[in-house]
């Protein structure tokens, strides 16, 4: 049986790629800081698919309990063969406005639990040649005004799966790197903003997207064990990112004109 962790998998994104990986007989691991909501779900993937799903609290920032869910999957399962870095938050505001301690928590969470997940993993992946998959965002490709702290953690998260990808493709362990732009998750519940528009701005296309984290799971499992590096799930997005590799200048434009319009927007409802 395959064994896969996944982090902050109680609920969102998350909880779409148990409820797959589980589909297909793998043996899930549900970490997250959600204890009721992660041993149920862990409970509830067990009755339907009688696999070893189980729950184990994590807080992707404490690296005693990375210690933990390392050794306990290293006795459970005695490895494992693939790790989902999945644990994410999200925050917003001007660089001038955005409190350090909010950019720091971002930091710490987004790009950090991301590390820890990798550094005290890996050496069970490299025993079982396993898949290495750490989700990122387009907003690590693309890069809106007034989404420093977001940005730069996810753009650091590509950074490093890129690193990886040839560091450890001589171990035989296969990195992905998940560049979702908006869907319907709950990202936005616990999202730390200066300006309340900017969340209600994200809600408003996360609901107007027609991919689900359903899609974005199942593209998650092909992709990661065809080995592909970048995976990519909305089409416009991708265009957008084609044109800032070959056409930087026209793509630069875009992104001016988008901060005026929406600094425009903030103005008038601020008047």
């Amino acid at each position: 049986m395959k064994r896969v962790l996944i982090t902050g998998a109680a609920s969102g994104l998350g909880l779409a790629l148990a409820k797959y990986y589980a589909k297909q007989g793998w043996a899930v691991c549900i970490a997250d800081i959600q204890d009721e909501a992660g041993e149920k779900v862990a409970e509830d993937l067990k009755q339907k698919h009688g696999s070893d799903c189980f729950f184990q609290h994590l807080n992707v920032t404490d690296d005693n309990q990375w210690l933990a869910l390392q050794n306990e999957i290293a006795t459970r399962w005695q490895g494992v063969d693939a790790v989902i870095n999945n644990a994410g938050v999200a925050s917003s505001g001007d660089i001038d406005e955005v409190e350090l301690k909010d950019f720091q928590w971002t930091m710490d969470i987004n790009l950090m639990g991301v590390v820890k997940g990798c550094h005290y993993f890996t050496p069970l992946l490299k025993k079982s040649h396993g898949n290495l998959i750490n989700v990122a965002s387009m907003a690590g490709l693309l890069h809106m005004s007034g989404m420093s702290a977001y940005n730069a953690s996810k753009a650091a998260v590509v950074a490093l799966s890129e690193t990886l990808y040839s560091e450890l493709d001589p171990h035989g362990v296969k990195v992905s790197v998940l560049c979702p732009a908006f869907f319907k998750t709950n990202l936005t519940d616990t999202m730390r903003s200066t300006n309340p528009s900017g969340t209600a701005v994200a809600n408003k296309l996360m609901n107007k997207s027609n991919i689900t984290a359903d899609d974005i799971a199942e593209k998650v499992f092909k992709d990661s064990l065809a080995g592909k590096l970048m995976i990519l799930t909305h089409k416009n997005e991708k265009i957008v990112w084609l044109i800032k590799r070959y056409l930087p200048s026209v793509y630069f434009r875009m992104m001016k004109y988008t901060a005026k319009k929406f600094n425009a927007k903030m103005t008038e409802k601020q008047a």
